[in-house]
């Protein structure tokens, strides 16, 4: 089933409405780039990037001590050795404090010898953080004369700000076929097939992605891919009143949920509560229902199944420019030292009903909730002034920006919200572009939970 789209038919705004329009633009950017900075100044944000330079740290920690034993055994010891020296050496590289210095320590004391641990340690001299000091002396005690001659409350203290690293300093000289060496190293051994059988996943999903892109390239250069949407005839200003309306709802339920003591994120479900409020918003504010539906990109274009084919091809074929934003994202990351991470992450341990409320949460309510006004209000009341380049990137702009991962994030969450206002502009309905969220959502949650659980 298709639907017929009104032409473009867009009044020229009064005076006072300009000023109205300007004056929701100026809350919405201000309100965009307040969240992103309490969002950066935030400690719990801090607390969620510790928290994932721990697991980067595990990571490669384990994949480390995997090659180290594939060293003792592998005919290619030499190269391998290699590698190992070049991951020690970027990981001295990233360190930027104290703490990361005495992690690149132990790794270098387990994997290229005592000495260069040694080494690392005696150039900390002059920290003077009294717990960074106490580890340093407890690595020291390690490499020097073996854990044994380390005290069950400093061997206690090692794990605790250490963890998995804390835990393999302990069983410095213990053989690989002994406890709990044997168990340290089986947990490795099992990482790295893990990581492995998600490199190759990821290849193979990359050339689908080139595939379906370069396809779609050729189709859309022919002429067979024809936008379906249409900006329609309300040119007020009513759904950029929408978008204002439901972003400040939504940043105040926080607070709310916050002063009653909910702490789960399932209470994120609460939101959808916005949704009925803004419609009827718009419906006061003198929009048919028709041109509401179409706003919010609520019907069913040429048919739920076909819109939700064309969202999975679409997200498929723009892989290819969400790898590009991943990219700058990673080159940020590098050259800044600033980490994204995602309140998600604390989520991640618990079990089987909490993780399907998370990838509900992930892969129903985000889509359904910020294609309805992202690429839906916001989009469409953009579209009614502008071309798709300009309204895309804003609205993906604005999307990135209100997100928690941090701003280094930006490009990457960009990238994928320009494949979804891509897909609106393509389909009009918001099926394929909610369809493309749940299964971006999806898997780098399930990324998340293979690498971080």
């Amino acid at each position: 089933m298709s639907i017929d789209v009104p032409p473009l038919t867009v009044s020229s705004p009064s005076p006072r409405s300009r000023v109205r329009i300007l004056a929701l633009w100026l809350l919405i950017l201000g309100l965009a780039s307040s969240l992103m900075i309490l969002n950066a100044r935030s400690g719990g944000v801090q607390v969620y990037q510790k928290m994932v330079e721990d697991e980067r740290v595990r990571m490669v920690s384990m994949l480390l001590i995997q090659m180290k034993s594939m060293e003792r055994s592998g005919p290619a010891s030499s190269l391998v050795r290699d590698q190992v020296k070049y991951l020690i050496q970027q990981m001295e590289d990233e360190s930027r404090t104290p703490q990361d210095k005495v992690r690149t320590a132990i790794l270098a004391g387990e994997t290229l010898g005592d000495e260069e641990a040694l080494q690392r340690l005696s150039a900390m001299s002059e920290v003077s953080d009294p717990a960074i000091q106490e580890d340093i002396r407890s690595v020291r005690v390690i490499f020097q004369d073996g854990p044994s001659a380390l005290s069950e409350d400093a061997r206690g203290e090692l794990v605790r700000r250490h963890g998995y690293l804390g835990r393999l300093a302990l069983v410095h000289g213990v053989p690989a076929d002994q406890e709990p060496r044997k168990t340290l190293e089986g947990e490795a051994r099992r990482f790295t097939m893990r990581v492995t059988l998600v490199g190759v996943g990821l290849v193979i999903l990359m050339m689908l992605a080139l595939g379906a892109f370069i396809f779609g390239a050729v189709w859309w250069l022919k002429g067979k891919i024809r936008p379906a949407y249409a900006p329609g005839k309300t040119g007020r200003g009513v759904f950029l009143e929408v978008f204002a309306l439901y972003l400040v709802l939504y940043i105040a339920l926080g607070p709310v949920l916050r002063y009653i003591g909910s702490v789960s994120v399932q209470w994120t479900w609460m939101a959808l509560l916005i949704l009925p409020v803004v419609w009827m918003w718009a419906s006061l504010r003198g929009t048919s229902a028709e041109e509401r539906r179409l706003a919010f990109g609520w019907h069913r274009g040429s048919g739920v199944l076909k819109e939700m084919a064309a969202g999975i091809g679409g997200y498929l074929a723009g892989l290819v420019i969400v790898a590009c934003g991943i990219l700058v994202t990673v080159f940020l990351i590098r050259v800044t030292g600033v980490r994204a991470a995602s309140p998600i992450v604390q989520e991640l341990g618990g079990g089987p009903w909490r993780l399907a409320g998370l990838y509900a949460l992930a892969c129903v309510f985000a889509p359904v909730m910020e294609e309805t006004m992202f690429r839906g209000a916001l989009f469409h009341h953009l579209r009614q002034r502008w071309g798709w380049a300009f309204s895309a990137v804003l609205v993906s702009a604005i999307f990135a920006m209100l997100h928690p991962q941090g701003w280094v994030a930006i490009p990457a969450l960009g990238s994928i919200a320009i494949v979804l206002a891509a897909l609106r502009e393509w389909r009009g309905s918001l099926i394929a572009p909610m369809t493309a969220h749940a299964c971006s959502n999806f898997l780098v949650l399930t990324l998340a939970l293979v690498l971080l659980r």
